[in-house]
């Protein structure tokens, strides 16, 4: 990375959020709010990271962004502007993809394939790149940080079991990570994941449900690193591992495969099959707030003690917290959880194909925003049909528990 200016700013086109502007979201909106960002483009660098190279929504939005560097930098000019961070064995594929001559890294120092997105941090360059990035690439510091987190680790594994002998006769996986720091919805975002994907429907009955930073809560299990810790980004490390152990302690006497994510498949397959049928995504009918409120009401039983609304835009934090508002007035008998569905279909689509405790509300927007400079017409209209195919397709495998509608937000 030394031939790069020192003063290059970095986009991650990935479901694991990393790097300075984080973009994971198919709407123009986003698009557009975070390319509104970058004051130079000559020094920007988009990297793409996906394990299979073949991610849906990041080549979809690698591929935008390339349009935008195109057109701005000149037509080849792009090529120096982006690096795919993948498994080795994808590399061939991205070449395939219209990504030959490019650089591009393995996520693995070894070279080997990852075991999974929420399982490659902080030991793979996912972490490590902008972790150096954020220690002005100083070598030193960043073996400083290592070498503090190595000393720390003995005490992570045991603060894990101990987390683990509190709540292993629990009848229930409902956990609330306590995130020390100040770290943001990046790395709660990451914990959700990481709790959801793992345990989520590997037991017939086992309920999971994650929900970060709800210390006073009767529900949530509080699960906490506890250590003082003067270093943040030592102290992110460790609250990585230390909830990345954790999962193992519990899962071991469960016999849970926590590397797996079976059901993933799932909405992938009923994605595939949508899209070779070769018709629009269906979103259902057209709703305001009170219309999806009063259908909601006509579907949702007892049994769901919580309600989670998916929201297929890119929402303002005012329109999520009106929606949660609006439904936890409304049916106070379940606790309303709202995410968007870029998150949510990477962090939480495993644990919600076995859930029997929660009602799902699927919403794509009525209308998307329908010009970004220096991207086509084609390309936005792709991009907004696939975010409604995924909606569909999410629909469709769980709609024994789950509505989609039109969202007019």
């Amino acid at each position: 990375f030394s031939s790069r200016r020192r003063h290059t700013r970095y986009i991650s086109v990935t479901g694991v959020q990393t790097c300075a502007l984080p973009i994971y979201n198919l709407d123009p909106k986003a698009i557009a709010e975070v390319v509104g960002r970058i004051e130079n483009l000559e020094e920007t660098m988009v990297i793409p990271i996906s394990k299979s190279g073949t991610t849906k929504e990041t080549q979809l939005l690698s591929l935008t962004l390339r349009e935008i560097f195109s057109s701005r930098l000149g037509k080849d000019s792009w090529i120096n502007n982006f690096l795919w961070v993948s498994d080795p064995d994808s590399f061939e594929k991205l070449d395939s993809l219209g990504w030959k001559g490019v650089n591009k890294v393995s996520i693995q120092f070894d070279q080997g394939s990852d075991v999974g997105g929420r399982f490659s941090a902080p030991h793979t360059l996912i972490f490590f790149l902008p972790m150096f990035l954020l220690l002005d690439k100083d070598f030193s510091k960043l073996q400083d940080c290592c070498n503090s987190f190595i000393k720390l680790k003995s005490q992570i594994h045991q603060k894990a079991y101990l987390a683990f002998q509190e709540c292993e006769d629990k009848p229930e996986a409902y956990f609330s990570p306590l995130i020390a720091g100040g770290l943001g919805e990046s790395f709660s975002s990451w914990v959700v994941q990481l709790f959801q994907e793992s345990l989520g429907s590997k037991l017939k009955d086992l309920p999971v449900k994650t929900l970060a930073n709800v210390a006073e809560d009767d529900v949530f299990f509080p699960l906490k690193l506890g250590l003082e810790i003067d270093s943040p980004l030592v102290s992110l490390i460790s609250q990585m591992y230390f909830f990345q152990v954790f999962i193992a302690y519990y899962s071991a006497p469960r016999k849970i495969n926590f590397v797996s994510q079976g059901f993933v498949e799932k909405y992938k397959q009923q994605m595939r099959m949508l899209e070779d049928r070769g018709q629009k995504a269906t979103s259902g009918k057209e709703v305001n707030i009170e219309g999806a409120i009063a259908e909601v009401k006509k579907l949702i039983q007892p049994e769901h003690r919580f309600l989670e609304v998916i929201l297929y835009f890119y929402p303002t934090p005012e329109i999520k917290e009106s929606i949660r508002r609006a439904f936890s007035q409304s049916l106070p008998e379940s606790r309303t959880l709202v995410f968007v569905g870029s998150d949510w279909n990477h962090q939480s689509y495993q644990a919600a194909f076995g859930s029997k405790d929660t009602f799902y509300l699927l919403l794509t927007a009525s209308s998307y925003k329908s010009a970004v400079p220096d991207v086509s017409k084609n390309t936005l209209a792709k991009n907004i049909e696939t975010l409604k195919v995924i909606a569909e397709a999410t629909y469709l495998t769980i709609k024994d528990k789950s509505l989609l509608f039109s969202f007019q937000a």
